[in-house]
């Protein structure tokens, strides 16, 4: 029998993420951990260790180094290597129960930019539209249920 769960989806940092196969972990790891800091860089092998570790404690699979390679330059994080392979702007700690700041979006790119800033007010205004439905709902609801009378 298939399962008709949808997969999980994390917003995060301005992105959506959507987890993959089971074994794909990391982005709770990335959302507890790792935070983007302009001008930083974090080394791969002290990421590696830091989510190893973090995987064995909770006695869960990790993500492929290809899967985290891929989710760390989708949030921003370019791959370089020098004397060794790290990613920029990217910064390891213990950040578990803080709100997620949004990162800022480069404004050497407007077009990006614009993109996000309509994508964000065409998103409200479909959510407003939503909740003012859903108050109309209730407030049909409420007059239907209260007795004739009461309020006086």
């Amino acid at each position: 029998m298939k399962s008709s769960q949808k997969e999980p989806e994390f917003q995060f940092e301005g992105l959506l993420l959507t987890t993959g196969a089971p074994s794909d972990t990391f982005p709770n790891f990335y959302r507890d951990h790792v935070r983007y800091q302009p001008g930083t860089r974090l080394g791969a092998e002290q990421l590696k260790e830091a989510y190893e570790a973090w995987a064995d404690k909770r006695d869960l699979p990790t993500s492929s180094p290809r899967e985290v390679r891929r989710f760390m330059e989708l949030n921003g994080h370019r791959h370089s290597k020098s004397n060794t392979v790290f990613y920029r702007d990217a910064v390891l700690g213990d950040f578990a129960g803080q709100p997620v700041p949004a990162r800022s979006m480069p404004l050497a790119d407007g077009r990006k930019v614009r993109e996000a800033v309509s994508v964000t007010v065409d998103d409200l205004d479909q959510i407003i539209t939503e909740l003012q439905a859903m108050r109309a709902r209730m407030t049909r609801i409420k007059v239907s249920l209260t007795p004739k009378g009461a309020g006086r």
